[in-house]
């Protein structure tokens, strides 16, 4: 289902389309038709070249309408489901491996945090099991620009893996901070890989709550 006549232009950037698209198909799969015209429509139009200050009053105009328009679970649902990006099958089957050759979720996890492949982190973000959760703090986009910011603004935005938060954080736009909901979509699709289970994604910190990281708690079977 295409939405681009009706919301953007056909010379918008492809990665902005492909997220809006996504994020329309989700609001139809999980709250219906109408609602999913209210949100679009809400936001108006993006034009090409759209600067950070337009960008960032659309995520929040659409994020407010679908906030007024579906319960939480639902808008949860939705921004999971909006994620455009597949984690790597790769390295889901290589932790997979692991796992069944480790008999060990602990043993892991360690693994996982003594990773060092993303610039020198770790690209499975520090998972710290606390119970029947695994915690996962997001690593830096850019760890030596976040190590070398002097202010605030620069951290988040050297942190921020996300182009829609990082225009809503550049003008100060209070976009709802379940949007960062969206985000949680990329470990949980790494975790239901690797252990072959449905996981329950909470969101914990996030630069929109005005956190310095984000945090997100994916929450296991208990018998796991």
């Amino acid at each position: 289902m295409k939405y681009n006549s009706l919301h953007f232009p056909s010379r918008f950037m492809v990665k902005d389309m492909k997220w809006i698209e996504k994020f329309a198909e989700s609001i139809e799969r999980y709250a219906g038709e109408a609602v999913r015209k209210d949100v679009m429509e809400a936001g108006g139009k993006l034009r090409a070249g759209s600067n950070s200050a337009q960008k960032a009053l659309w995520i929040r105009k659409t994020m407010e309408q679908l906030e007024a328009s579906t319960d939480r679970e639902t808008m949860k649902k939705i921004m999971i489901a909006t994620c455009p990006h597949t984690y790597p099958r790769r390295r889901i089957q290589k932790l997979k491996d692991q796992y069944r050759r480790l008999g060990n979720l602990d043993k892991l996890l360690e693994v996982m945090r003594n990773d060092r492949s993303y610039k020198g982190a770790s690209y499975y973000d520090y998972p710290v099991r606390k119970g029947h959760s695994i915690y996962m703090t997001k690593v830096p986009y850019s760890p030596q620009a976040h190590k070398k910011a002097k202010t605030k603004e620069a951290k988040q935005l050297a942190y921020c893996h996300c182009p829609w938060v990082k225009a809503a954080l550049t003008v100060n736009e209070k976009v709802p901070p379940f949007f960062c909901y969206c985000s949680a979509s990329w470990n949980k699709q790494l975790l239901e890989g690797v252990l072959g289970q449905q996981v329950d994604a909470e969101l914990v910190q996030c630069l929109l709550k005005g956190d310095d990281r984000c945090t997100h708690a994916y929450h296991l079977q208990p018998d796991s």
